[in-house]
């Protein structure tokens, strides 16, 4: 890839854009950008895919490479799906095109049961992140994947066994997409291992 290196990271449901910060520092050649996609809206009690992406694409004045991670990796598809002229590339983690409702339901369960600290960043609420997954019940992007004709990297960690499946059939459907399963990696390995993270998305932006 020849253009600029700008690069957009999108976090993702319980995170707040800092989590991108280990990784931002290794590319220090790189203009990196975080977004904090929950606070978009003044209320997370009208946020919507379409208006979160609507608002992302609409601050772009050039495109650029779009990183992101589960609910940002769904994001950062659908933007790519419907401004495609503001996306150079796109690096996905554990992405998914149609939540499954067994995922939905896991995710709920654990949410309600597990500690605010541990599942909501600082001065969201479980309701108002409950609403967020409500608002994703129908989403389907899988019919729209094969007309992006971007470079698309889609990595997930060997051990993050819910997202796996997803990853592989995403990347099975976009023409221009590259698996890579990153071995001993769980979900949240831009947290456990930043310095890797940003090893596979120095490799993808060099493609």
């Amino acid at each position: 890839m020849n253009d600029a290196q700008k690069v957009v990271f999108l976090h993702g449901l319980g995170e707040t854009c800092d989590v991108w910060n280990p990784v931002i520092k290794q590319l220090p050649q790189t203009e990196c950008i975080a977004l904090d996609i929950l606070r978009m809206k003044q209320s997370l009690a009208c946020w919507s895919l379409e208006d979160v992406c609507t608002q992302i694409a609409d601050s772009l004045t050039e495109p650029v490479h779009v990183v992101g991670l589960s609910l940002g990796a769904v994001i950062a598809l659908n933007i790519a799906i419907t401004h495609p002229d503001k996306v150079s590339s796109l690096f996905v983690s554990a992405p998914q095109a149609k939540l499954p409702k067994m995922l939905m339901n896991l995710q709920k369960t654990l949410m309600r049961v597990l500690p605010t600290k541990w599942v909501c960043p600082p001065r969201l609420s479980k309701p108002e992140l409950l609403g967020v997954l409500d608002s994703l019940k129908d989403l389907d992007l899988t019919s729209q994947l094969a007309a992006l004709s971007m470079p698309v990297t889609v990595v997930c960690g060997s051990k993050d066994k819910v997202n796996l499946p997803a990853a592989r059939r995403i990347s099975s459907l976009i023409p221009t997409a590259h698996l890579e399963v990153i071995q001993g990696a769980g979900h949240q390995w831009h947290v456990a291992h930043p310095q890797l993270f940003a090893c596979y998305l120095t490799k993808h932006l060099a493609r």
